[in-house]
């Protein structure tokens, strides 16, 4: 059985799968003498009631799905790496005595996380890593990222990709994944805006996470439970259509507006945008929350570029309510930016897949050694007083 692997690189998996509540997503990247080369690309549609809210209904009809993308795009690879959502996993950083073995971190790492645990450690899936030294006066202490799952989640995730005829299987997670993908390569040509303070803001189907960088390294998580499935909801409440209704009226007529632009839109985009802007207003005020505290927290240290990425990103309008509504330069992350497609697909309908690929190209990266990663794409580390949260967890691991 697999078990979490976090966040570390590793050498087998070369097929990225990202099972997502709306999409199930699937890449291959290899390294070659002309850079990094995406080989094989694919998605299609989750089935209906498969996944909610991140966890895994009916692991046969994901796995017959992802056969179907398989079959369909002629992928052959067999080795594959998939990724558990921010909200299904409990992440904590610790700090322990410095010049302690390794076995004693890992008993001293469990003793601090064990109580924040939804479930015994002996259902847990789990792993660790040293993020480096604290220096607190002439104290010297260990960081340690500790990262846990319910076996069962990590379970139906390989089961699913094993219905579809993989057979080696790691396993990671979406918010350390999506930074390799949106910023290790994405932005490997713009050195400045690496060396800003980034917020990258990913809005998926049923979650949005941001994470706060400064100069490549991972200072801060927050996931709250509003993606684009959430606006996809108030429209099918407020219409009283079926869900498919109401995503095709989101994407045909839904903008993320500003109250002084509301008259500029016709009559059935303001009917529907009356219904989704209580979440758009909600979203957009726990960023602001999460930026003041980490304002607070950095001596008045801000955020000087907002990158998005995520299908929910793409409702019409959205970078520009979040530049202006936080006041702060937007940009859409590419995750294909600095990867040159070599498959038998026409580009622009890779180009259509490109704000869900954020997840499967991370995932696929994983496996490129770092000597040769290290040429075309820069490295994010992660800060030793690293902090995550997440509004969504505690429902979500105890479902």
């Amino acid at each position: 059985m697999a078990k979490i692997s976090l966040p570390t690189r590793g050498p087998q998996a070369r097929l990225g799968i990202d099972i997502g509540s709306r999409y199930i997503k699937v890449a291959q990247i290899n390294p070659s003498a002309h850079g990094l080369q995406l080989v094989n690309v694919g998605m299609a549609a989750t089935p209906i009631g498969s996944i909610t809210d991140g966890v895994v209904n009916s692991a046969e009809a994901i796995g017959e799905a992802l056969h179907q993308i398989i079959k369909y795009f002629n992928i052959k690879e067999r080795r594959a790496v998939c990724s558990l959502p921010g909200r299904s996993v409990v992440i904590r950083q610790v700090t322990l005595p410095s010049n302690i073995s390794d076995k004693e971190i890992k008993v001293a790492a469990i003793g601090e996380v064990e109580r924040f645990l939804p479930f015994p450690l002996d259902e847990m899936e789990y792993d660790y890593q040293i993020l480096g030294d604290i220096q607190t006066g002439d104290v010297k202490q260990t960081s340690v990222l500790f990262i846990a799952a319910h076996r069962e989640a990590v379970q139906k995730r390989v089961e699913a990709v094993r219905g579809a005829g993989i057979d080696s299987i790691e396993v990671d997670v979406d918010p350390l994944v999506i930074l390799r993908s949106t910023v290790e390569s994405a932005l490997f040509e713009d050195q400045d805006t690496f060396t800003q303070t980034i917020l990258l803001i990913d809005m998926g189907a049923s979650a949005t996470s941001i994470s706060i960088l400064k100069s490549g390294i991972l200072r801060f998580t927050r996931i709250f439970a509003i993606g684009g499935d959430t606006l996809t909801h108030a429209i099918e409440a407020g219409y009283g259509l079926g869900f498919l209704e109401a995503e095709k009226l989101k994407k045909e007529k839904a903008v993320a507006f500003l109250d002084e632009e509301r008259m500029d839109l016709d009559p059935e985009s303001r009917e529907i945008n009356e219904m989704i802007k209580s979440h758009l207003d909600t979203l957009s005020l726990e960023i602001r929350r999460s930026l003041a505290y980490y304002t607070s927290k950095d001596r008045g240290e801000g955020v000087t570029k907002i990158v998005i990425t995520g299908g929910g990103s793409m409702l019409k309008g959205m970078a520009r309510f979040f530049e202006e509504d936080l006041g702060i330069p937007v940009m859409y992350g590419n995750s294909l930016q600095n990867i040159s497609y070599v498959g038998g697909l026409e580009l622009e309908e890779v180009a259509k897949m490109v704000p869900y690929m954020g997840i499967a190209v991370g995932l696929t990266l994983r496996q490129v050694p770092q000597k040769i990663l290290g040429r075309y794409c820069l490295r994010v580390g992660i800060e030793p007083k690293y902090e995550f949260g997440s509004t969504t967890q505690a429902s979500s691991l105890s479902s």
